[in-house]
């Protein structure tokens, strides 16, 4: 258990951090695309129609490092000189001029172009720069936060993961003393348990009278249900833990669990669907005891007949347990597991609220996941998955 917090702690302090740094490297290359947008834009604003008739005279032949290409039109429109590159697509060139925008990029062959027009009485300007080289740096950039940003959250989640599994320390340590506060409590108990019941017993062979008989009925039931209590909190101290494990023939173990269990129903049916030879790894005794506390539910909470099915999925052995009872409400589902839990119907039953916690104990031991499918006033349906070993 605690280890499974130790993960979720790693994984809440990985996942905030990780959250946090793309937040922050997001800003980071949208300010720099914006700055390097911007520097581009500025270049281009800077170029006079004066230089740009400089470059005319001159013959736009002629080599410049980062050429800017241009396009001038006269007041009514039509084109007054043109340097464009050859393999520049003409229409979204055109759909830029036809529109109100001041700005646009398009891309080309590979190419990126920055698009810039302006206007003045002499006419219109259409200023063009090859920004290839600067997306370049941009997608170079994308690839440099990427890979910070993996490699800072492999490292945080190593030591998120040490972190946290010093922070359960304490936890771990108070866990441990209530376990074993609880364990000897239950072994102590045992003993003076065991004589009062057998002193009630060797009572009730006297002559008492009728009420005292009913005094000492009251007293032996009390005890009973002490001793079965005592009994529950022993296997919750520990924590389902089974012992030495062992292939286990499960068909067969459910088959003689149940058939033991018929002899306590009256006027009711328990039905077996059970699939030869499945066998899973596990404790016997405490794979016994998880059936029990199941049957004994369905027993407790239905007056109708019990289904118990056992058969192989493709990655699963599949126990299900099912009843035409009273069912549980849905809010209730999720607390059904809870130690000392009951419900709103704990009338229909004597128990102590710590089987079905027992049994979720017994279940994650064997790595087997129960899931709980109920209708008020219809029953209930509960469903073991068992990994095949």
């Amino acid at each position: 258990m605690l280890e499974t917090i130790r993960k979720r702690l790693t994984l809440l302090f990985s996942g905030t951090f990780l959250l946090l740094l793309i937040l922050i490297l997001i800003g980071v290359y949208f300010t720099t695309a914006r700055l390097l947008d911007q520097t581009e834009l500025n270049q281009l604003k800077s170029v006079s129609n004066r230089d740009l008739f400089e470059r005319i005279e001159h013959g736009e032949d002629r080599v410049i490092r980062d050429p800017i290409y241009f396009q001038l039109f006269n007041p009514d429109g039509t084109e007054r000189y043109t340097r464009l590159p050859d393999d520049l697509p003409k229409e979204p060139v055109r759909k830029f001029l036809d529109s109100n925008k001041v700005t646009e990029k398009i891309f080309s062959d590979g190419q990126h172009f920055l698009l810039y027009q302006r206007t003045s009485p002499e006419g219109s300007t259409l200023l063009l720069k090859d920004i290839s080289a600067t997306e370049d740096t941009l997608e170079r950039l994308i690839a440099m936060l990427a890979g910070i940003t993996l490699l800072s959250t492999l490292v945080l989640m190593g030591i998120s993961y040490i972190l946290a599994g010093r922070s359960v320390v304490p936890v771990q340590q108070a866990f441990d003393r209530q376990r074993r506060f609880t364990s000897d409590a239950s072994h102590e108990l045992r003993t003076p348990l065991t004589i009062l019941y057998s002193g009630i017993e060797l009572l009730e062979t006297e002559p008492l009278s009728t009420e005292g008989q009913a005094i000492l009925s009251d007293l032996k039931a009390e005890t009973a249900s002490m001793q079965y209590l005592v009994s529950d909190l022993l296997l919750l101290a520990r924590e389902g833990q089974p012992g030495p494990t062992s292939p286990v023939d499960l068909s067969t173990l459910v088959t003689q669990t149940s058939e033991r269990f018929k002899h306590t129903l009256v006027n009711r049916t328990l039905s077996l669907t059970i699939t030869p030879h499945l066998f899973i790894k596990g404790d016997p005794n405490q794979l016994i005891r998880l059936l029990t506390i199941f049957l004994e539910n369905a027993a407790a909470y239905s007056d109708s007949d019990i289904e118990v099915q056992l058969q192989n999925t493709s990655t699963h052995v599949q126990l299900i347990i099912a009843d035409q009872g009273i069912g549980i409400p849905p809010e209730n589902q999720a607390k059904i597991f809870e130690r000392f839990y009951r419900g709103d119907h704990s009338r229909h039953g004597t128990g102590t609220g710590l089987g079905l916690a027992i049994a979720k104990s017994i279940a994650d031991a064997h790595e087997a996941t129960i899931f709980v499918e109920s209708t008020p006033q219809t029953g209930t349906r509960f469903t073991i998955l068992f990994p095949i070993p």
